[in-house]
């Protein structure tokens, strides 16, 4: 199937897709203005974001969309769906690719998997290349908050990213427009960082955040503070996303700890010591538990960046990237 072919379905179903084309790229297969000096427009109205849960996969290990699901969508929508993903996703590379990344994961010495355990990826080292675990991860790189659900978004999904790309906008549907000179990109995610974005999307990135590697750390006359990357796990104020905390007799919990952002430089040590506070720890010890915290950090990466030449290899070499990406932040 020709792209024409898909964009004049896309079309017919109150899709919008102005000055466009579909190509490869330095950044792979995307999406790219036809005429530089004109705005570009794409926008994929409400009924043809799809829940992942509507979707399976049949014997030939094609997505299609459940039947119990065919009510919430019309026959020409259900036919538009299953034929971008066989011949522009999950068809065209999207199996293999999400497969080749888990098993390169498997692959890796222990000295990189204890570090990527501690960085985000304890969850992907224990999966096997399952299609059905794959087609799990095919669908987080493509799917975006919609309505308090998490909706796939066909076409708009083709477009690659850029830390400082074009935003997505949600409304009746999503949307994303600009004046591009080349390629469409748009910025994924403003909060994760370099190891998350390598975790969720398998590319190495530069991003404007960085948090801390696991980690447990005794704090004196108060008790054990354990560090996780649970991001998800917050309270949103404004722009500052506040870490979920609990305490256990003497032990501290904090669902994550942003320790740099490009930004908003003073933000992270601020929320840090406010939330230490909350348990009475003064603000010098505080001060000096981030400040070990930094520094834990970079000499963790560098370590990491270290172990990654001694055992080559191209996941190796993404790993160091992104080592390399987020101690850029840090520093």
């Amino acid at each position: 199937m020709e792209f024409q072919e898909i964009l004049t379905q896309f079309r017919s179903l109150g899709g919008v897709a102005e000055n466009l084309t579909w190509r490869q790229g330095t950044h792979g297969s995307g999406l790219f203005a036809v005429n530089p000096r004109l705005p570009v427009r794409l926008h994929v109205p409400e009924q043809l974001l799809v829940a992942p849960q509507w979707v399976e996969l049949d014997e030939a290990g094609s997505i299609r969309i459940a039947a119990k699901s065919h009510s919430s969508l019309s026959a020409k929508a259900v036919a538009f769906f299953e034929q971008y993903h066989q011949f522009f996703g999950w068809g065209n590379g999207g199996l293999k690719s999400a497969t080749e990344h888990q098993r390169d994961l498997q692959a890796l010495p222990p000295q990189l998997k204890n570090f990527l355990h501690i960085l985000g990826g304890a969850e992907e080292l224990k999966q096997k290349p399952t299609a059905k675990y794959c087609l799990q991860k095919y669908f987080v790189a493509r799917q975006i908050g919609f309505k308090s659900e998490s909706r796939l978004m066909p076409m708009v999904e083709l477009i690659n990213h850029a830390p400082d790309g074009l935003p997505y906008l949600v409304g009746d549907g999503v949307t994303v427009t600009g004046l591009v000179k080349d390629e469409i990109l748009a910025r994924y995610h403003s909060h994760l960082d370099s190891f998350h974005f390598f975790i969720n999307y398998h590319f190495a990135t530069p991003a404007h955040a960085a948090l801390s590697c696991e980690v447990s750390v005794d704090v004196p006359d108060v008790g054990t503070l354990t560090i996780a990357r649970n991001d998800h796990l917050a309270d949103i104020l404004g722009t500052i996303r506040i870490p979920k905390m609990t305490k256990d007799r003497a032990q501290m919990n904090l669902s994550f700890v942003e320790i740099a952002n490009k930004h908003h430089p003073s933000q992270p040590r601020k929320t840090f010591a406010s939330l230490m506070a909350t348990h009475d720890v003064p603000d010098a010890v505080s001060q000096t538990l981030f400040d070990g915290l930094i520094e834990h950090n970079r000499q963790v990466l560098k370590e990491l960046i270290q172990a990654c030449r001694c055992h080559p290899s191209a996941m190796a070499k993404s790993l160091e990237k992104v080592a390399s990406f987020q101690l850029t932040t840090i520093n």
